[in-house]
């Protein structure tokens, strides 16, 4: 922790601390000041135990770096390290304005866990904002493929990611424009130089959400590969495709076809969009079946339910057949 109590009552920063005598804010039980020259000057529990809340835990030095940078990046606000809010019995790592909570998370957590504390925030009126680990992220050629970790702490709303890199000691602000062929995410990047870029995030305004394609020969034939290799006659765009009489090597243009609403969904196109034919074939279409058949993708910030993203996802494929002049 960087922020304890001192021998007089006052709150004060690990680089700023001198004396011996310092407690926990959260506990008030006895912490130790570590500093060296080449450590970050940091406070620490005797015994982690020793912390009733168990709010804590074990930083490493990028963590500790990556806090005192946001520290430094919010110092024109009012701004606080590490305030343990009793109401929820969660510790920021930065507090701004009382009001936005800013969480630097470069190791992998449970996905359920980050948004669990991403619903504690909000139920008390507060906004959060999730970092992610700048290095971790991968990159190739223009675009981003996102763990499902990493999705988590996308704000879909904007569709930004926010990232620190702990070589530079920075922050980055990604704008994730379009779904690609792969499935990946083409996207553009900008350095963070100030803190309204974090707690003033603008809806990004792009042709690239209306955009929609036929996913290619390779892509087409690699999914089917992955099908192909779980030999079940139950894998399901398989099945679906056996149902309808239509050969995997001969997949109409129809299914496909990657619309905006791609990025809420993490079920393969070609998967859903036999199943939706299938429904359609049968008779048995419903919005609440069609539901059925997605899987979605978690995002900590998202104005939308699953129920207004499946019916999107069924007008923008439909506009997108129409306009392919592709007939279903």
């Amino acid at each position: 922790m960087l922020i304890a109590i001192n021998s007089e009552g006052h709150y004060i920063t690990a680089d700023k601390a001198n004396g011996h005598t310092f407690m926990c804010p959260v506990c008030l039980s006895p912490v130790v000041l570590k500093k060296g020259r080449f450590k970050i000057a940091h406070f620490s529990h005797q015994r982690i135990k020793d912390c009733y809340k168990a709010t804590y835990k074990q930083e490493s030095a990028a963590h500790l770096a990556g806090k005192h940078a946001l520290y430094r990046l919010c110092q024109h606000e009012h701004v606080a390290m590490e305030y343990y809010i009793d109401e929820i019995e969660q510790i920021p790592d930065i507090l701004v304005n009382h009001r936005f909570a800013l969480e630097l998370q470069l190791s992998v957590i449970p996905v359920d866990k980050l948004l669990g504390r991403t619903y504690g925030y909000r139920s008390i009126n507060m906004d959060v904002v999730w970092i992610a680990s700048e290095q971790a992220i991968k990159k190739d050629n223009g675009t981003v493929k996102l763990t499902l970790f990493q999705r988590s702490m996308v704000d879909a709303v904007n569709r930004l990611l926010i990232t620190y890199d702990t070589a530079g000691n920075c922050f980055y602000l990604y704008e994730l424009t379009a779904v690609q062929q792969n499935l990946s995410l083409s996207y553009r990047r900008r350095p963070i130089t100030d803190i309204t870029q974090l707690i003033c995030r603008e809806v990004l305004q792009t042709s690239a959400y209306k955009s929609y394609h036929i996913i290619n020969q390779h892509e087409r034939s690699k999914y089917i590969s992955t099908c192909l290799s779980q030999r079940s006659v139950l894998e399901p765009t398989l099945s679906a495709l056996y149902q309808l009489n239509i050969h995997w090597r001969q997949l109409p243009k129809e299914i496909g076809i990657i619309v905006p609403s791609q990025f809420y969904i993490r079920t393969h196109p070609i998967r859903w969009q036999s199943r939706l034919r299938l429904l359609l074939y049968t008779g048995s279409f419903s919005l609440q079946r069609f539901i059925e058949e997605l899987e979605f993708y978690s995002y900590y910030a998202i104005d939308c339910s699953e129920l207004q993203i499946s019916a999107r996802l069924l007008k923008e494929y439909k506009e997108a057949v129409r306009k392919l002049y592709v007939q279903i």
